[in-house]
């Protein structure tokens, strides 16, 4: 019986399909808007109503609802290309498929698709658990298509189940040397911008407030593996901008160019680390510093910056080293020189006449910069996420009034007043710190880690660092706030203080942070598994860089040979009713030497009929041999040994 003539209506088909449908669009109804999750829904439910009362909605309402919601997937986002849009628009046409869907074809068509559609859930995760449900997804599917193709439908998992599940695991050598030694590509095959512009972690503008907002957010910025020598937690200063501008309330980042010569920098990194950065949407990348050799895929400025060609829309791991750079013997353009003294006109007079005043007391710039962080450290500042709001001269507010805020309030009137004195400042953004993983031996920047610092040009040394926040008295530390700053490994002991604010790690930090080594296991040997780690796997294999070719024959050659060896397979089990069909065959032969005119393509039934009605005495000899072939073809049970030696006795007697 050919099951393509018959009806996707049989038995549980209809129902399979909707519940598949459903099972691949689970992970895009948390992304994609709800209008569109919900209108899915809406139609694989009408899909089962028709089924039930077997009724078919007609061609042009479909057209016209069609029409609707492309033109509503426009107006959601101004556009039909794009990761959102696209797969918006792709996830409500898979489901007017199922609706319209009447023949074998329209259902196999669905089933194919459905692998398609699946893959796009990592558009949006690719956590070790996405990678866990897909596999259950395309186990559904291939349920759904030995269904299709089964004459009886639908009629449980146990049978269907043991099929899909037995090819499942006979596909996946095949899958794991496709997986290591295919040729890949020079970016993920899924990497896609994203449509929204909204991203998480620093921005390129500082004000009162926008990094503080940061601390409540436990959100994982990037991971840190380094090979050898760590830097103590203290020193873990993760460079990612530079803000120079000042408008009188917030810092903007300045155009720079990319650094166009080589660097003197010594023969030997101080650290080497990989980091492992989380999707952002953002352009920069952060780094240990000194930075200098940018890693590949970005660019090294004349600040001393990282960037991106292309926003960070999915995970980017990247290998790093920092270095010892002498500045000593550089000096400031005048360009420069006037960059790193601007000030805005007109706005916070009142500390810009304190530190020209101030620094007359002076001898050097030094010794001012140190008297400052000693008026920080004596004053009464306060560290704190709730500072009162300052809505003018917001510098002369913050240092002579309220004296309470968050490290960009510190860093921000910091630079101010160095620039008041005359000495060129500006504001570093990025992380401070780290949080250690025992079990993946590698550390977490979060984003409550972010931190705003400074550095100050002195002659003769170069751009220098200088933490104001650090030089709050540990007293004035809001109690909220002690348990980030413990984790900065003394990060306050720089004036003198031990804070003692370890917190014992607790069951859910342990599990937590297991979890987190699996998912990072699993982001860089998995879904991380790049062209050049694909390369350098090889090479330790002894298969160089010209010999790939012959590694894509062996891949071709080992293809083919699991081909023939499922083949085989195959044909093996099938040669279990083949002395059967011998046997039947040489029945026919003597039953048409005795003038009973029978064929092959007459069925078993219609044979015993007509040697009955031809001739009794063949009937009586016959009759056991094919009342037996009837049995072994139409029994649920394997064929026994003792039922085939029956069937061939029989036969020998007639």
């Amino acid at each position: 019986m050919n099951v393509k003539q018959l009806p996707i209506s049989r038995q549980g088909i209809i129902p399979l399909l909707i519940a598949i449908q459903a099972l691949v669009l689970l992970p895009l109804w948390f992304y994609i808007p709800v209008w569109i999750s919900a209108l899915t829904i809406v139609l694989l439910l009408a899909k089962y109503a028709m089924y039930r009362r077997d009724a078919t909605p007609p061609r042009w309402v479909l057209l016209i609802v069609v029409l609707l919601c492309v033109g509503g997937v426009f107006l959601q986002f101004k556009t039909l290309n794009g990761r959102d849009a696209g797969i918006g628009l792709i996830s409500l046409m898979y489901a007017f498929k199922l609706l319209e869907a009447r023949s074998y074809r329209d259902a196999a068509l669905i089933l194919f698709i459905s692998f398609f559609i699946l893959v796009t859930a990592f558009f949006y995760s690719e956590a070790i658990w996405m990678g866990l449900y897909l596999l259950i997804g395309v186990l559904s599917i291939l349920v759904g298509l030995v269904a299709l193709n089964s004459p009886r439908g639908f009629q449980g998992l146990s049978g269907l189940g043991k099929i899909s599940g037995v090819t499942l695991l006979q596909a996946i050598p095949i899958m794991i040397l496709l997986f290591l030694f295919f040729p890949r590509s020079a970016s993920p095959l899924w990497s896609m911008p994203s449509d929204s512009q909204a991203g998480s972690g620093i921005d390129d503008t500082m004000s009162p407030g926008s990094i503080g907002a940061l601390h409540t957010f436990d959100d994982i910025a990037f991971r840190v593996d380094f090979e050898g020598k760590v830097p103590p937690r203290s020193e873990m200063y993760w460079r990612g901008l530079v803000l120079s501008r000042f408008d009188g309330f917030t810092w903007f980042k300045e155009r720079h160019s990319p650094v166009r010569g080589e660097l003197e920098l010594p023969m030997t990194p101080t650290y080497q680390y990989k980091v492992q950065m989380e999707p952002n949407n953002r352009n920069w990348i952060f780094g240990l510093e000194e930075l200098a050799e940018a890693p590949k895929g970005a660019y090294l400025f004349s600040d001393h910056t990282w960037l991106r060609r292309r926003q960070i829309t999915q995970r980017f791991i990247y290998s790093a080293q920092a270095y010892d750079i002498d500045f000593s013997g550089q000096s400031l353009s005048e360009n420069q020189l006037e960059r790193a003294l601007q000030l805005p006109r007109n706005s916070n007079t009142q500390t810009r006449e304190w530190a020209a005043e101030q620094r007359q007391k002076h001898s050097s710039d030094e010794a001012f910069i140190r008297w400052i962080l000693s008026y920080i450290h004596q004053n009464q500042y306060r560290y704190t996420l709730t500072p009162r709001v300052i809505e003018v001269d917001t510098i002369d507010g913050f240092w002579f009034d309220t004296q309470e805020g968050f490290c960009e309030h510190y860093a921000g009137a910091f630079v101010y007043i160095m620039r008041s004195a005359g000495i060129p400042a500006r504001v570093v953004a990025g992380y401070q710190g780290a949080e250690y993983n025992p079990y993946g031996d590698y550390y977490i920047v979060r984003q409550s880690d972010a931190h705003a610092w400074t550095e100050v040009w002195l002659e003769g040394e170069g751009w220098r660092r200088i933490d104001p926040t650090a030089a709050i008295h540990p007293s004035r530390v809001e109690e909220d706030l002690r348990g980030s700053a413990s984790s900065r490994d003394g990060w306050f002991e720089e004036f003198g203080s031990d804070m003692g604010f370890d917190a014992p790690e607790g069951l859910l930090q342990n599990l937590a942070l297991r979890w987190d080594a699996i998912q990072t296991f699993w982001s860089e040997t998995v879904m991380g598994y790049s062209r050049d780690m694909q390369f350098s796997w090889l090479r330790k294999l002894g298969i160089k860089r010209h010999q790939y070719r012959y590694l894509g024959y062996g891949l071709l050659a080992t293809i083919i040979l699991a081909g023939f060896i499922f083949g085989y397979l195959v044909l093996r089990g099938a040669q279990k009713l083949e002395p059967v069909t011998k046997h039947y065959l040489r029945l026919l032969k003597k039953l048409q030497k005795l003038d009973i005119p029978c064929d092959r393509n007459m069925g078993p039934k219609d044979v015993l009929k007509l040697t009955r009605e031809s001739s009794q005495k063949v009937y009586s000899r016959a009759a056991p041999a094919l009342k037996t072939y009837i049995e072994i073809r139409y029994q649920q049970q394997e064929v026994s040994a003792d039922l085939l030696k029956r069937f061939k006795q029989q036969v020998s007697k007639v």
